[in-house]
């Protein structure tokens, strides 16, 4: 009986201890999220498409970012992007598909 009190209250005593740390760190999420915008182009050209992720930044910050596409998972491409702007970065000169999903994650500077 003791013992199971006693990992009643250390179970408790963890919980508690991590809840505030995994509220900040998902608010922290959410909020950095909600600041940059990540989206793909196509652009047709002579002998293929291009293949173009746009960063937007609305946040008053600069930003640095990673970015690939389901096409080109590695290297991810790096991109400092400036307060309240935008920046595109070329995935790929000349690709034989019209389409690709674009990922990637920002991080305030």
């Amino acid at each position: 009986m003791k013992k199971s009190i006693a990992f009643a209250l250390a179970t408790l005593l963890a919980f508690v201890l991590a809840l505030p740390a995994a509220r900040y760190f998902g608010d922290d999420t959410a909020e950095a999220r909600s600041n940059y915008k990540i989206k793909g182009e196509v652009q047709a050209q002579s002998g293929g498409y291009r293949h173009v992720v746009i960063i937007k930044n609305k946040s008053r910050d600069w930003l640095n970012c990673e970015v690939w596409t389901d096409v080109d998972p590695q290297p991810p491409h790096s991109a400092r992007v400036g307060p309240r702007n935008k920046r595109e970065v070329v995935i790929r000169t000349r690709a034989e598909e019209d389409e690709f999903i674009p990922y990637g994650y920002c991080r305030n500077n």
